[in-house]
This record gives C-alpha cells, sequence and structure tokens, in this order.
C-alpha cells in the first residue's frame, strides 16, 4: 500500500524540533505525494502535590515552563504553515492540550490513524527516545526516525536503501511497511550481520530477493561479520560505508520483571540515529 497519509509529531517542551527538521518532513511527504498532518501540544504542568506544592518560587518555575510550550507550540504551527504552503505540501495541522505523562500514548492513538510517522530525533534525547518507544511499540504502525544532527547530511531523496535482515517476524514486518521505499529507491542491499558461531540462512536472503523482484525491485545482498564490534556499530559502519540515504530494520523488546528493554540494534539507533531509519514491530 502506498504512504498518503503521514502523520508529523512536534514536540513543543521542552526542546522543540528545529527548522531543518520540519523543512526535511514536509519535503519527504511531498515527495511522496501524501498528505503530512503536523501535530503539537501545550503541555500542562501542574504544580506537585506535596511539601514543595505551595512554595511560590516553585509555582512560578512551572508557570513559565508551561508557557513556554504554549510560546513554542504556536512557534511550530507557525513554521510548519509556512514550510507547507512554500513546498505546496498537502497538510493539516493541530495543536491539543495534554498532560506530560499522557503525550506517549496521545501521540500512538494519532499514529495508528496514519500510514506512517516521522519523528525529529536528536542523538542522547532520553525524553524523546521514551516517546518513539511508544509509538513504535504500541501504534501498529512503522515510525521513520528522522535524526537532526547525522555524520554526514541528511538526504533529501531516498535513492540507496538498506535492508537489515534477519528473517525474523519484526524484521518481516519492516519489510512488508518499507516496501514503498523500496520501489522509488535507485538501489536495494539487504545485508545480514553475523558473528562466528552464526550459520548464514542463504535460502531466506535468496527467498527475500525473489519476492523483492516480484515487486519490481532489483536487490544485493551480503553477509556482515560482526567481529566483535556492538550491533550499533556494525550498522552505522555499514550504512556509512555504502552512503545508505535509509535504513530499514525491525525493532526488538522484551519484557523481564516488568521492567521495558531494547534488542541491542534498537537500542543503538535510538540513542544515535545515523541515517533516516524506519522501524517496524
Amino acid at each position: 500500500m502506498p504512504i498518503k497519509d503521514i502523520f508529523f509529531p512536534m514536540i513543543s517542551y521542552p526542546v522543540p524540533p528545529p527548522p531543518v527538521a520540519v523543512e526535511k518532513a514536509i519535503a519527504l511527504a511531498v515527495g511522496l505525494q501524501a498528505q503530512i498532518s503536523g501535530l503539537t501540544f501545550e503541555i500542562n504542568i501542574r504544580s506537585p502535590v506535596g511539601i514543595y506544592a505551595d512554595l511560590p518560587e516553585i509555582a512560578e518555575k512551572l508557570d513559565a515552563e508551561a508557557k513556554k510550550s504554549v510560546v513554542n507550540a504556536h512557534d511550530l504551527v507557525a513554521l510548519f504553515t509556512d514550510v507547507a504552503t512554500r513546498q505546496n505540501a498537502i497538510s493539516e495541522h493541530s495543536v491539543e492540550q495534554c498532560m506530560p505523562a499522557e503525550l506517549s500514548s496521545r501521540l500512538a492513538e494519532h499514529a495508528r490513524l496514519r500510514d506512517l510517522t516521522v519523528f525529529p530525533l536528536r542523538e542522547a534525547d532520553q525524553h524523546s527516545r521514551g516517546i518513539v518507544e511508544a509509538v513504535i511499540f504500541e501504534s501498529g504502525r512503522p515510525i521513520l526516525l528522522l535524526p537532526e544532527i547525522t555524520k554526514r547530511p541528511l538526504p533529501l531523496a531516498i535513492n540507496r536503501v538498506a535492508v537489515a535482515w534477519d528473517n525474523s517476524r519484526t524484521a518481516t514486518r519492516a519489510v512488508a511497511d518499507g516496501v514503498p521505499f523500496l520501489q522509488a529507491a535507485k538501489q536495494v542491499h539487504i545485508f545480514t550481520v553475523i558473528d562466528d558461531e552464526s550459520f548464514e540462512r542463504p535460502q531466506s536472503i535468496a527467498g527475500l530477493c525473489d519476492h523483492f523482484a516480484r515487486h519490481g525491485v532489483d536487490t544485493t545482498f551480503a553477509t556482515v561479520r560482526s567481529t566483535g564490534r556492538t550491533i550499533g556499530s556494525v550498522l552505522e559502519t555499514y550504512v556509512m560505508e555504502h552512503e545508505i540515504d535509509l535504513l530499514v530494520m525491525g525493532a526488538y523488546w522484551h519484557s523481564r520483571f516488568r521492567e521495558f528493554f531494547l534488542g541491542g540494534a534498537t537500542k543503538s539507533v535510538l540513542l544515535r540515529p545515523i541515517t533516516w531509519i524506519l522501524l517496524s514491530h
């Protein structure tokens, strides 16, 4: 199914995305001939209940932070509207109010009703990372990470796509969600990361290449040995060496003692996004 309906969250607090992120998200939507829906929030920051609740300085600080969110939200809407107009984008925008604790679940709800979520992400941003996790694992839809800072310029046109393949359910889901990008790309690389004790599954990779061919996608494939490196390091090296514009991969998690843990590859790209990254679960 083609991508025709893109959701673009613009987090207003504590730090809004830079104008370049808005420019690139809207340019992507224009390139896909898709509608882009920008959403931002006025965060309702309330005074805590407890021993410090009545201190004037605490109330003033929280009031100032709430006003900062409102100003940022309306600045983001103005920026989004200006960029969408200049790029002749099919767009809509809205501003909602919510409590800080509600933000992730509200975004996941919106994402369920869109083909794709495009999310600006800066390196080592724990606040945004938590929101991304909720959208990935609670929306049932793919998310495209838009890194704000990368080692090389983030491309506007996605011509070279890489698929990180491990024959898993989540990788399969990511492949299905990424088909529109794969069909539009000039080069598609499939690679599997193995260690010294892993066995290759050539029938899996060959079968995936045959599947892509039926969709009109020509591919190349390779196996990459980790040689003691972390999975994040392997992914980053592959992307840089092959000048990959978009990395498609499955997002993993497992629960243990009621805590939430990300798989190694997923955690790596969220901590250090290296290019456009399509994640699905």
